[in-house]
């Protein structure tokens, strides 16, 4: 049997203001910057490109958020913090707006119950990993765990 994962990147990027970068995605409405990572990509190599070309904005990845599977589609999304560090927001092909959001309104802007889960964690600071499972339709978490770092 032929086993198939794909992985994902996002990256919660703040400026100097605190204020949260977010791309409006012509098929799933607003969200933060990310995307898959190609054959032969790191992690941080494909988080820094999908910002860039969704967004025009450059950033410093400081940390690590959690990571996510969708267990149908076996996708792996796995989210980071960014640190924004020169660019103007820009629309692209993948994006119809870009925008500095207020860290108060960003959770209401998401309407995928996913991405409101998601962009709480990564606003939450806490120092624990967040691991989930979840299913799409109808939506639901199988399971949503928090692991310390390290031992």
């Amino acid at each position: 049997m032929d086993k198939n994962h794909f992985v994902s990147v996002a990256g919660l990027v703040t400026n100097e203001k605190d204020e949260i970068l977010l791309v409006k995605s012509p098929r799933r409405g607003w969200e933060f910057p990310g995307g898959m990572v190609e054959p032969g990509e790191s992690l941080q190599e494909a988080l820094i490109r999908e910002i860039v070309e969704e967004s025009g904005i450059h950033v410093t990845i400081t940390g690590f958020i959690g990571v996510y599977k969708n267990i149908k589609s076996d996708i792996v999304n796995l989210d980071f913090c960014c640190k924004y560090e020169s660019g103007i927001p820009t629309t692209s092909e993948e994006s119809l707006e870009v925008g500095w959001f207020q860290m108060n309104e960003v959770i209401q802007m998401m309407g995928n119950p996913l991405y409101k889960t998601r962009i709480t964690n990564m606003l939450s600071k806490n120092p624990n990993m967040f691991c989930y499972a979840f299913k799409k339709e109808p939506f639901s978490f199988v399971v949503a765990d928090e692991f310390k770092i390290g031992l």
